[in-house]
């Protein structure tokens, strides 16, 4: 793979991106521009640097508002140049962010946005993956190891030796033995959790790690420490990031609910929520300042992201706003 991106690449992106916000864009445009992101890392990568150049300026920018808002066609060409500049030029870790996604494409386990899944191991412990996650598993006479490349898992970790009859085994995984000594090590760029058995969750974001321990006691190391820098029992939780790890907390009630599908909040932002929602909902999704501090309680269906939003309306004086199904904003009533 290149260090930069094609600046073709970057064009079709640029193109798929301002097609998908003409009001004629259909389901099979949409459909075809997934296919075109999943065809190879660069597209994904070129994509993603799109969606960064909307949000980092205001969501809908100047640039793109005349032709998307105001139908200016001739202005187009000028609006793919500046898109084309911009997302040359955003950062997203450069190679490493390319790195990154050709590792969530080849990964051992991996789901889309909006998409969950869980798959039970060798050893009959269990991985449950958020949207938009991807995770390797390597087991040998050692450790259990996960490693997770983006976006959040589960593990419920059966006692070492449990065995698990009819498991899944990922590609290139040897014998599990019989040996009730080895750790659960689950991996992400910012450091690694460890346990003998247990139920936990490990969410990789922009400023650390999230751990939250459900059952068991899990261990927090830097990637390649000699000594565990804290130790988490059930109801805790906290974030870790390049050998420092914050206090420990009280971890939210019903923060699991995603593994059923569901998205429980008591009390959460408006702008919170309108953020946690956005991960399982393609597109972009925006939440207006005027009602971002609005509280909001309840359970929602994280299939019907479409349902939620407009059942918003019903409990908090907001509207939603459709500049096409996939470019909605949430306004003051």
């Amino acid at each position: 793979m290149s260090t930069t991106l094609d600046p073709g690449v970057i064009q079709q992106a640029a193109e798929w991106f301002l097609l998908l916000q003409e009001p004629e864009a259909t389901a099979t445009d949409h459909e075809a521009c997934i296919r075109w992101r999943a065809s190879h890392a660069d597209h994904e990568a070129a994509w993603q640097r799109a969606l960064w150049v909307s949000q980092r300026f205001g969501q809908v920018p100047l640039a793109y508002a005349r032709p998307v808002l105001g139908r200016r066609r001739l202005a187009r060409r000028e609006v793919l140049k500046s898109l084309m500049i911009a997302a040359g030029v955003a950062g997203l870790g450069g190679l490493g962010y390319r790195q990154a996604a050709s590792q969530y494409w080849l990964a051992d386990y991996r789901t889309v946005t909006g998409e969950q899944a869980n798959h039970m191991l060798d050893d009959g412990s269990r991985l449950y993956l958020d949207t938009a996650s991807a995770v390797d598993v390597r087991y040998d006479a050692r450790c259990r190891r996960v490693r997770l490349w983006r976006g959040a898992v589960l593990v419920e970790v059966a006692q070492a030796g449990a065995g698990g009859a009819g498991g899944a085994r990922a590609r290139g995984a040897s014998p599990v033995p019989d040996d009730a000594t080895r750790p659960f090590v689950v991996e992400s760029d910012d450091g690694c959790v460890r346990t003998q058995a247990g139920r936990f969750s490990l969410r990789q974001e922009a400023g650390g790690s999230l751990l939250r321990v459900y059952a068991g006691q899990v261990e927090v190391w830097a990637n390649g420490g000699t000594r565990a820098l804290a130790a988490l029992t059930a109801g805790q939780a906290l974030s870790f990031a390049g050998g420092k790890v914050g206090a420990p907390s009280p971890a939210a009630r019903h923060t699991d609910a995603w593994t059923r599908g569901v998205l429980h909040v008591e009390r959460m932002r408006l702008g919170d929520f309108v953020a946690e929602l956005q991960r399982y909902r393609p597109g972009v999704l925006t939440c207006d300042p005027a009602v971002a501090d609005l509280p909001l309680t309840g359970s929602y269906q994280l299939a019907q992201t479409t349902a939620v939003l407009d059942s918003l309306s019903q409990v908090l004086p907001v509207r939603v706003r459709y500049l096409t199904r996939y470019w909605v904003s949430l306004l003051p009533a």
